[in-house]
């Protein structure tokens, strides 16, 4: 018994969190009810500034022909045969379930076949001055007329009146003109309910905006969570920000694991590098040739592990940059000398246009060997032409590398600067590296607060943009 009654406890806890002051469902409904009653109390507000409304509109049908009627016949009953007035409409006849007023010039001549109990306002009707009879309409009572009568010497105007049973609050609110019923129910509606949406709206942005940033490499984008809010969305941006701690700490272990393993194993191959190096000062002709392969992989690992450990610095933020002053065209010098001579090598065209005369504030030495990388890697895989150029504004420089190789897809043109990625096709193992090159530049331009973009160039091959803060 106990385990079904702790079950049960737990179920009806379990639904009534759902409904929670705090959750989305509440939020709401109390939107919703609180648009209704605002919509109702500026109705009851307009209604009672409105000074009392009269609404007409032409009398027709069978009541216009039985008051006719009845003016005729009170007409002829005073005129005729002489009878009081007020014992004519007093007549059964005439006052049967029918209020009857003769409205006279003067108020205090008019004459009413009912006692006024409930203190109607009849003064209004003094105030027509149509000669065809109306159906007039007021928040206490209906009145149809006029209908001008002749009483001996004294002209009256005939009404009968029929009170209204319903509540005179709610008679004002159904006669207020059709704009401020309009004005009542939008105003809050589309007040309330943009107050509504952009408490709902506004933490997905946020959320969004993280999780693109935490999509493009941030690892460190996280939500600002409200302080004073605790509902769905605050739940959701708990569990991102918690997703995002452990995917950082999960990125960051790799990396961390990597940079390790590789420094670990600088002193192996250093060792293997000083053993090589003395077996072969005895070793015969056939001995040394594999030795020599020995010794040139063992310098391709340690480049290898020497971009392993650099790319872990940038990426940990470890590299103490030492910024100074450098002359952008002696920055370039050794770069485009080299790159020139590279392309001559190779039986290549590199056009170089002249650096412009501008000083930067950078570690000249990582970012001259970034702007190499990029370089050297259009040359490398450019058919016949490689283009550098140049373009300045008040804020930044760009430099524009193109070439005419067989360039990228699409999704590759995405991942060129991820570590250890290559492209099937242009970028493979007998080509030489393992994809860090552009990682290592891409981050080592972003430490100086650039940024590095590439391009499809037309017709082919591919552009690559490097911008600099100036």
């Amino acid at each position: 018994m106990s385990f079904w009654r702790n079950d049960a406890i737990q179920s009806k806890q379990s639904y009534w969190s759902k409904f929670k002051p705090s959750g989305l469902f509440l939020q709401a409904f109390l939107a919703f009810w609180l648009t209704i009653i605002s919509i109702l109390v500026l109705l009851v507000a307009l209604s009672q500034l409105q000074p009392e409304q009269l609404e007409t509109k032409p009398l027709r049908g069978k009541l216009l022909d039985s008051m006719g009627h009845l003016t005729h016949n009170i007409e002829r009953l005073v005129n005729k045969k002489k009878k009081p007035v007020e014992k004519v409409i007093l007549h059964p006849r005439f006052n049967q379930h029918k209020w009857l007023y003769l409205a006279h010039e003067n108020i205090e001549q008019s004459i009413s076949s009912e006692v006024n109990s409930q203190n109607i306002d009849l003064s209004l009707l003094h105030f027509q001055t149509s000669n065809n009879p109306l159906f007039i309409a007021t928040e206490r009572y209906f009145a149809y007329g006029p209908f001008p009568i002749q009483l001996g010497n004294e002209q009256y105007q005939l009404y009968q009146i029929k009170p209204i049973r319903e509540n005179a609050l709610l008679m004002r609110v159904k006669m207020l003109p059709f704009w401020l019923k309009a004005l009542a129910v939008l105003l809050p509606s589309i007040l309330l309910s943009v107050l509504f949406s952009r408490r709902l709206v506004a933490p997905l942005n946020s959320l969004g905006s993280s999780a693109k940033a935490l999509a493009s490499g941030q690892l460190d984008a996280r939500v600002n969570i409200p302080m004073r809010r605790n509902d769905e969305i605050t739940t959701l941006m708990h569990d991102f920000n918690h997703m995002a701690d452990k995917l950082e700490q999960s990125v960051m272990t790799h990396k961390q694991l990597l940079a390790d393993v590789s420094h670990e194993l600088r002193s192996p191959l250093t060792r293997l590098t000083l053993a090589n190096a003395l077996a072969q000062e005895n070793a015969s002709e056939q001995q040394l040739t594999y030795l020599t392969r020995i010794e040139k992989e063992a310098q391709c690992l340690d480049k290898m592990l020497a971009d392993i450990l650099t790319l872990s610095r940038l990426e940990h933020g470890q590299n103490s940059l030492h910024m100074h002053q450098v002359s952008f065209a002696t920055l370039l010098d050794n770069v485009l000398l080299d790159a020139q001579f590279e392309a001559e090598q190779m039986g290549k065209n590199l056009t170089l246009a002249a650096p412009p005369t501008l000083t930067l504030m950078c570690n000249g030495e990582l970012l001259s060997s970034a702007i190499e990388n990029v370089l050297r890697n259009a040359i490398k895989y450019a058919k016949n032409n490689v283009e550098l150029s140049f373009s300045l504004s008040q804020k930044a420089v760009e430099i524009s590398i193109c070439d005419d190789g067989e360039g990228v897809s699409d999704n590759a043109l995405a991942q060129l600067c991820q570590p250890f990625f290559r492209t099937s096709q242009s970028r493979n193992r007998d080509s030489g590296g393992i994809g860090l090159g552009l990682a290592i530049a891409k981050r080592a331009i972003f430490a100086h607060h650039g940024s590095l973009e590439f391009q499809h160039n037309k017709p082919q091959g591919l552009m690559v943009k490097i911008t600099l803060p100036i």
